[in-house]
């Protein structure tokens, strides 16, 4: 637990930078530990784009700099930094960099990349009542809590950040990596699962429709402010969630789509595997799905979780995996893949997530490429 001297600390280096971040006019992009307390660059928020047009790896990761980086850093934005001298009778306290990388990160905008998203909407929204979307949104976020609390159990990396669209909701892991990413994706199927079983049990108005999207991308994190200071909640702007809400306001009611993204294993690549596709991260997430054996959903027990993409059968009775593009209202197109859930139970019922191939009449996409990867869904059922 910190010390009095400690929260000393970070109340008076809060308060100096909530002064530097002038209600929101400048931002953090980089700070350095110094004997009297820190030095912090603060940058108008409206210069970021051309400042950084050409170095956006400055917004990636940790703020934290050493004293020679930080002097580069301001020597491209043309910024002198601003020493925070801390009392003298608090100097002497331990404060982690870690604490202080939290602080700081409130005050800034931040890069991140090969991000994992998912997307949340609830069909037909503006059709419930006030009170039915306010009951809606409840119970959505009741599934994201229910699926946490079984992720964490079963040993997922996950940190979950999410934020309202309105009508749903964008979650994000914290944590970086493949892994993380992996994770972020068997939490999306408890969440489903979860709301899926709730449906079968419980009232329609109640328990919402749900259409949901997945997707790797880059996008860029910033708090918003509480009052006169930026709050503790993120939120995230950028490829991702642009790509999420093209691709699910394209879904039909149940549909699970999945980006077609080519993302960097990065701290989690092997020599062999520096980069992977969405084909190739459903495999790694089914195998990641198997220590989801007789998990507690909904107040019933499922025995597995099995999900693939989904496609045509071939000649030879396998199946391939179909990709699907279309133009948004803006012209830009997009690809995806359309995904299916297998929930086993227990008692022997067998409840099917998603969309099949055939049941896709209403989805307004052509079908612009075909990978044959026709041991996926073989493989898949087979292990059932």
């Amino acid at each position: 637990m910190a010390s009095d001297k400690t929260r000393q600390y970070l109340k008076y280096v809060d308060d100096e930078l909530n002064r530097l971040w002038r209600l929101g006019r400048n931002a953090v992009v980089g700070w350095s530990t110094v004997d009297a307390g820190l030095e912090v660059l603060t940058v108008p928020q409206y210069l970021l784009p051309n400042l950084f047009a050409n170095h956006e790896e400055i917004l990636v990761g940790t703020t934290r700099r050493t004293q020679e980086e930080l002097a580069e850093v301001a020597d491209i934005c043309e910024i002198e930094p601003y020493r925070i001298i801390v009392p003298e009778a608090l100097r002497d306290c331990y404060v982690g960099d870690r604490s202080l990388e939290y602080l700081t990160r409130r005050f800034g905008i931040t890069k991140l990349t090969n991000k994992a998203v998912i997307l949340f909407d609830i069909v037909g929204f503006s059709h419930y009542s006030p009170l039915e979307q306010v009951t809606a949104l409840n119970s959505l976020s009741y599934s994201i809590n229910v699926a946490y609390q079984r992720a964490v159990e079963h040993g997922l990396e996950v940190s979950l950040c999410y934020s309202t669209t309105g009508d749903g909701f964008y979650v994000w892991n914290r944590t970086d990596g493949l892994q993380a990413n992996v994770d972020l994706f068997c939490f999306l199927m408890l969440v489903l699962a979860d709301n899926t079983l709730g449906r079968k049990k419980g009232l329609v108005t109640t328990i919402p429709e749900l259409r949901s999207g997945f997707h790797i991308g880059d996008c860029y994190e910033y708090f918003q402010a509480e009052g006169a200071r930026p709050g503790t909640g993120s939120y995230i702007v950028g490829n991702a969630t642009i790509q999420l809400a093209r691709m699910v306001e394209k879904a039909v009611p149940y549909q699970i789509l999945i980006g077609d993204f080519l993302a960097s294993a990065g701290r989690d690549a092997t020599t062999d595997d520096p980069e992977y596709n969405a084909p190739e991260f459903l495999r790694r997430a089914q195998e990641r799905l198997s220590v989801f054996e007789d998990v507690n959903l909904s107040r019933e027990k499922v025995v597995s979780i099995k999900c693939y993409l989904t496609g045509y059968e071939l000649d030879d009775g396998s199946f391939n995996v179909c990709r699907y593009g279309f133009a948004d209202k803006h012209g830009f197109s997009h690809a995806v893949y359309n995904a299916k859930v297998n929930l086993h139970r227990a008692n022997g019922e067998e409840i099917f997530l998603g969309r099949m191939t055939r049941d896709l009449d209403t989805f307004a996409a052509d079908r612009i490429e075909t990978t044959d990867t026709a041991d996926t869904l073989d493989d898949i059922l087979s292990s059932t």
